[in-house]
Protein backbone atom coordinates (compact mmCIF):
# COMPACT_ATOMS: atom_id res chain seq x y z
CA UNK A 1 0.00 0.00 0.00
CA UNK A 2 1.28 3.48 -0.88
CA UNK A 3 0.78 6.05 1.84
CA UNK A 4 0.65 9.75 0.86
CA UNK A 5 3.18 10.68 3.56
CA UNK A 6 5.58 7.87 2.68
CA UNK A 7 8.91 9.45 1.72
CA UNK A 8 9.13 7.02 -1.21
CA UNK A 9 5.72 7.91 -2.62
CA UNK A 10 5.43 8.80 -6.27
CA UNK A 11 4.17 12.29 -5.41
CA UNK A 12 7.23 13.01 -3.24
CA UNK A 13 9.56 11.68 -5.93
CA UNK A 14 7.87 13.87 -8.54
CA UNK A 15 8.07 16.94 -6.29
CA UNK A 16 11.76 16.30 -5.69
CA UNK A 17 12.36 15.97 -9.43
CA UNK A 18 10.56 19.27 -10.12
CA UNK A 19 12.59 21.06 -7.43
CA UNK A 20 15.83 19.67 -8.86
CA UNK A 21 14.81 20.80 -12.36
CA UNK A 22 14.02 24.28 -11.02
CA UNK A 23 17.46 24.48 -9.37
CA UNK A 24 19.03 23.47 -12.71
CA UNK A 25 17.08 26.18 -14.55
CA UNK A 26 18.18 28.80 -12.02
CA UNK A 27 21.81 27.66 -12.33
CA UNK A 28 21.65 27.93 -16.13
CA UNK A 29 20.08 31.38 -15.94
CA UNK A 30 22.85 32.47 -13.59
CA UNK A 31 25.56 31.00 -15.83
CA UNK A 32 24.18 32.76 -18.92
CA UNK A 33 23.05 35.95 -17.17
CA UNK A 34 19.43 35.55 -18.29
CA UNK A 35 16.01 35.72 -16.71
CA UNK A 36 14.02 32.66 -15.68
CA UNK A 37 10.94 32.20 -17.85
CA UNK A 38 7.82 30.58 -16.37
CA UNK A 39 4.22 30.08 -17.42
CA UNK A 40 1.78 31.57 -14.91
CA UNK A 41 -1.89 32.48 -15.20
CA UNK A 42 -1.95 31.71 -18.94
CA UNK A 43 0.94 34.00 -19.78
CA UNK A 44 4.73 34.07 -19.93
CA UNK A 45 6.37 35.65 -16.88
CA UNK A 46 10.04 36.63 -16.57
CA UNK A 47 11.68 36.30 -13.15
CA UNK A 48 15.04 37.50 -11.95
CA UNK A 49 17.28 34.85 -10.48
CA UNK A 50 16.56 36.22 -7.00
CA UNK A 51 12.79 36.01 -7.59
CA UNK A 52 13.07 32.45 -8.89
CA UNK A 53 15.19 31.40 -5.91
CA UNK A 54 12.72 32.99 -3.52
CA UNK A 55 9.78 31.17 -5.12
CA UNK A 56 11.63 27.85 -5.08
CA UNK A 57 12.56 28.31 -1.44
CA UNK A 58 9.00 29.27 -0.55
CA UNK A 59 7.60 26.24 -2.39
CA UNK A 60 10.06 23.88 -0.71
CA UNK A 61 9.14 25.29 2.72
CA UNK A 62 5.44 24.72 2.01
CA UNK A 63 5.97 20.97 1.68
Amino acid sequence: MIRPNDEHSLAKKAQSAFAEAARDVIARARAHNTLVVVWRDNKVVYLTIAQAEQELSSNENDE
